[in-house]
């Protein structure tokens, strides 16, 4: 009788632990594929996440701009799903192959503070050379050459032409950060990716502004720059394009490198605009794209450039210029009020070309200068 009671109770606590549930222990996804994707509420970011077994506690932080999102993990074979809050963290294994990578959650709440430019003082000795595209023989060939009226044929505005534009800069070759062009012209970046070669953001800039000029909008190249400019190693920089768009008298960002132009009710914006967007108005922004582009991914990865805005003086297209310069300059640097002016790139880069500015005057005049 004893026996029984204690076999009996032996497989009663069996059973109540196999009835415990799984969470509290950590899962395990499998994935075949070291590239991995997420969902947050709705916010679908692809192949945003590598896989790293050899990193003890690979920590993925994610802005939650609500108390509380959903958030879905994806490997190429499995998924897991949770609430996520900003300070909560989620932890789990994955099995790439032999190995297992310690993979944690956490959500975090964005902090993007406003930064402040002046805005009621310009300086009248600042001129800025556009492109009038008379006769320019580079532009005649380049848009000859990629038959660039017909990407653009069609469109009902300037909003759309640059859209196209745009998409099909991004469309020519790939991302690497680390390659650069022996020539820093459009038409010889573009022949050098046709034989299959990958650019920079910065080759981005330079082909969407030439090809913007060569179907008749006023476009530059746009330099950011981060706050720690000045002390950091790497990836204080990125390059973008900013366009004049005729038919709403304002200056456009756009990003050849993400396919992505900030729109805030129906309204493209410049630089300083979008900056200003993604601090107070972010559920109003939209990243405008003939792609799928993460809103959430891109003002994540965007923001922390969005501090120091540099564009040359001459915006002309063509190799063989005299470029225009001020007091020896050739760029001026939009700083906010009552920060410092960089003097030095990622610590032994000097910054001796630039003059600089606060106010978003400056930078943003309509650009009535032609050549």
């Amino acid at each position: 009788m004893h026996r029984f009671i204690f076999v009996f109770i032996f497989l009663l606590s069996i059973s109540v632990c196999l009835a415990q549930p799984v969470s509290n222990e950590i899962p395990i996804l499998i994935a075949k594929s070291e590239m991995a994707d997420y969902n947050i509420s709705g916010d679908y970011v692809r192949g945003a996440w590598r896989i790293a077994p050899e990193i003890k506690f690979d920590t993925l932080f994610v802005n939650c701009f609500h108390d509380v999102e959903e958030f879905t993990f994806f490997t190429d074979q499995d998924s897991i799903r949770f609430d996520l809050s900003p300070g909560v963290s989620h932890s789990f294994y994955i099995q790439l192959d032999t190995a297992k990578a310690f993979t944690i959650i956490t959500g975090v709440k964005p902090n993007y503070a406003e930064i402040e430019y002046c805005n009621v003082s310009k300086n009248d000795e600042y001129k800025f050379l556009y492109e009038g595209n008379n006769d320019n023989e580079y532009l005649t060939s380049l848009r000859t050459q990629y038959q660039l009226d017909q990407i653009v044929e069609g469109a009902v505005n300037d909003t759309e032409r640059v859209l196209r534009m745009l998409n099909w800069v991004h469309n020519q070759w790939k991302h690497d950060g680390n390659n650069e062009p022996q020539k820093r012209d459009a038409i010889s970046i573009l022949e050098e990716a046709k034989e299959g070669k990958n650019f920079r953001c910065v080759e981005y800039g330079i082909v969407a502004s030439a090809c913007l000029n060569a179907i008749g909008l006023k476009a530059r190249v746009l330099s950011l720059m981060t706050e720690d400019v000045e002390t950091r190693k790497s990836g204080a920089g990125h390059v973008v394009t900013e366009v004049f768009l005729n038919d709403l008298q304002k200056w456009v960002f756009i990003d050849g490198q993400w396919n992505a132009m900030p729109v805030l009710n129906g309204i493209p914006l410049n630089g300083v605009e979008f900056q200003k967007a993604i601090s107070n108005k972010y559920h109003q922004l939209e990243i405008r794209s003939l792609a799928e582009v993460s809103k959430r991914n891109y003002v994540t990865w965007v923001y922390q450039y969005l501090f120091y805005f540099n564009v040359g003086f001459d915006n002309r297209e063509g190799i063989e210029i005299e470029r225009l310069k001020i007091y020896d300059k050739s760029r001026v640097i939009l700083v906010p009020v009552g920060s410092s002016e960089p003097k030095v790139f990622q610590i032994k880069y000097p910054i001796d070309y630039a003059l600089y500015t606060n106010s978003i005057l400056d930078m943003y005049s309509p650009p009535i200068m032609e050549f």
